[in-house]
């Protein structure tokens, strides 16, 4: 048996096999950045080590890491494999740092009209006379004072049933959803009826409690997803619970406990409690859905992408290990096809996408991102795998957008001035998505780049880094470091943005629609909120259309997971859009790779 001390975090695991440090980590619930998943890739999880007995250092980590270093005791935590005590010392650069999360967005009025309702009871006493069950009692009661059938019980709720008859003298709350009976409660609590709606993102996981009444958001609040600390990108999560035989049950254990701390700390900071949550709805991409509801993700991993399941699906909250009324569900809606998932789904329906007059495109940017296409009456939706980019992952100095993030960047077109302005007004630690667009867009303008890519020599602030490539120095961090774009990383946005535009391209190219026939685009989420249109124009990420056409509507997932939480004719709109909504698979379109190609030029 062997200790391991993580610092400066204090917490302590014990292990019996050969793990990685990465590993120890994770089943310490200490969180570590491996971007890439623990594969070896990224070089971001750089720990110190002290204590003999680890493994010599791979080929890898004398790649990755300096002489100094090496000599100061660093090793990749993913690749020093474990067999002696140590002391595990995680630097900042290592940790994630909290980042700026985007839960709101742009919402439309929506009659409310839950599935779930709440009645109150006046039952009889039993009598000599009057012998019938307790359940009975319930639903003659329902049927007689409000029109409403008994047609089913929730199998846990049974034996609470009895006791809170009697508890509440024969006046009770039932909440029914579909005729089934999922909760009583003692005396007049009509008042008291609230669910949670969720989107599940790969990033974030945004939580919104909301007042079954009215319809209202009681507050909506986000948090990071920790299946991070077990890869950036969906495919590395994937292979995370394929290669390893407890892969999947921690993948889900991890979002399921984020979700249930989300709906405790909402409930408990606005005097509720989770047994007063009767329905949670839960929207996100493919891979999240089944990680969450631990269905098969192998298949998910190679062409053609075939979901276990394309159809709404309705799971007690119990079973799943989120805290809820005894008989609430957790309320799914269909995936549309391939990585295309239920948060798209709830951003065109939030959007209002399917209602728009003329032709419009609706975008959600993120690691994997989806298009839609509404055009002569049809939607047509992609997926593309834009990568983590403009997240601020796969670029030398990127990062979340976390204070001290670089997020906007302004270039002098003829003098070549680099202005930049961080989160929060904090020194420069790095540089966010928002903020490398805009710097690319910016020496697009001033002839810094040309057009394929390549780094100007001699323009200002521009000089070779040390692996011979040109860069371009923005500012200097506090330890006196230079923040720099290098020439790999306009490359990577290159990939990152030629995704997008191709995916683009396609669903133009299928519908017959040219550019200038469209009426306007839909940018929805955290980097299409914080983004600034124009930068996206000038690097041709999105058609050469009016910035003034292009609206930027927040966590429209979000608010498509809350409007088929309150509307029962939401989610039923829902589940008619997921049948229509056609889904183009883009490796096999007969141009893509020309779209492709002719997309990374800027």
């Amino acid at each position: 048996m062997y200790n391991v001390q993580f610092e400066p975090i204090g917490r302590k695991v014990t292990y019996s096999r050969p793990l990685t440090v990465l590993e120890a980590a994770q089943k310490a619930g200490v969180e570590i950045l491996a971007l890439c998943g623990g594969l070896g890739a990224c070089g971001r999880c750089r720990v110190k080590v002290q204590g003999d007995g680890l493994s010599p250092l791979s080929d890898r980590e004398k790649d990755v890491l300096s002489e100094d270093e090496i000599t100061a005791g660093y090793r990749l935590a993913c690749r020093a494999l474990l067999g002696s005590d140590v002391i595990v010392y995680i630097p900042e650069m290592s940790r994630p740092r909290e980042q700026r999360l985007q839960v709101t967005g742009r919402e439309e009025p929506v009659t409310c009209c839950p599935s779930v309702r709440k009645f109150l009871l006046d039952l009889p006493a039993p009598t000599l006379e009057d012998t019938r069950a307790d359940l009975a009692r319930i639903g003659d009661a329902l049927a007689a004072d409000h029109g409403v059938s008994l047609a089913d019980v929730d199998l846990g709720l049974l034996p609470a049933i009895g006791p809170v008859l009697r508890e509440g003298g024969w006046r009770v709350t039932v909440s029914m959803y579909d005729g089934e009976l999922i909760q009583v409660e003692p005396g007049d609590r009509t008042g008291c009826a609230c669910g949670v709606a969720v989107d599940l993102g790969s990033t974030k996981i945004a939580a919104y409690l909301v007042d079954l009444k009215t319809g209202a958001t009681i507050e909506a609040r986000g948090m990071m997803n920790p299946q991070i600390a077990y890869g950036e990108d969906i495919m590395s999560r994937i292979t995370t619970a394929v290669r390893h035989t407890d892969g999947a049950r921690r993948l889900q254990e991890a979002v399921v406990e984020a979700i249930g701390r989300l709906i405790r700390s909402l409930c408990q900071d606005n005097g509720l409690c989770p047994s007063d949550v009767l329905e949670i709805t839960l929207v996100g991409n493919t891979a999240m859905h089944h990680l969450l509801l631990g269905l098969p993700t192998r298949q998910l991993a190679g062409s053609p992408f075939v979901p276990a399941v394309a159809r709404p699906l309705r799971i007690k909250a119990r079973d799943l290990g989120l805290p809820a009324a005894p008989g609430a569900a957790v309320y799914c809606p269909p995936p549309i096809a391939g990585f295309v998932g239920s948060d798209h789904l709830a951003m065109v329906l939030a959007s209002r996408l399917h209602r728009k007059a003329g032709t419009w495109l609706g975008i959600d940017i993120g690691t994997n991102t989806e298009i839609s296409l509404k055009s002569g009456g049809r939607i047509t939706a992609v997926s593309c795998a834009s990568g983590p980019a403009f997240e601020g992952a796969a670029v030398c100095w990127g990062m979340k957008a976390a204070p001290g993030a670089i997020e906007r960047v302004w270039i002098a077109p003829r003098s070549q001035e680099v202005q930049f302005s961080t989160i929060e007004g904090q020194p420069p630690v790095g540089i966010c998505g928002s903020g490398i667009l805009d710097c690319v867009a910016g020496m697009l303008g001033a002839g810094m780049l040309n057009g394929r890519g390549r780094i100007q020599t001699g323009a200002r602030g521009v000089r070779t880094g040390a692996d011979g490539l040109l860069e371009l120095v923005l500012a200097e961090d506090a330890a006196g470091g230079a923040i720099t774009v290098t020439q790999r990383d306009v490359e990577r946005i290159q990939l990152a943005k030629g995704a997008i535009r191709s995916g683009i391209e396609v669903l133009m190219d299928a519908a017959g629609v040219d550019a200038p026939e469209i009426d306007g685009i839909i940018l929805a989420g955290a980097f299409g909120t914080f983004i600034d249109p124009l930068s996206a124009v000038r690097i041709g990420m999105l058609p050469a259309v009016d910035v003034e056409r292009i609206v930027q509507v927040g966590n429209a997932a979000g608010i498509g997971a809350k409007e088929v939480l309150v509307s029962d004719e939401q989610r039923r709109a829902a589940e008619s859009l997921a049948t229509s909504i056609q889904y183009l698979e883009l490796t096999v379109y007969p141009r893509y790779s020309r779209f492709f190609a002719h997309a990374l030029r800027f």
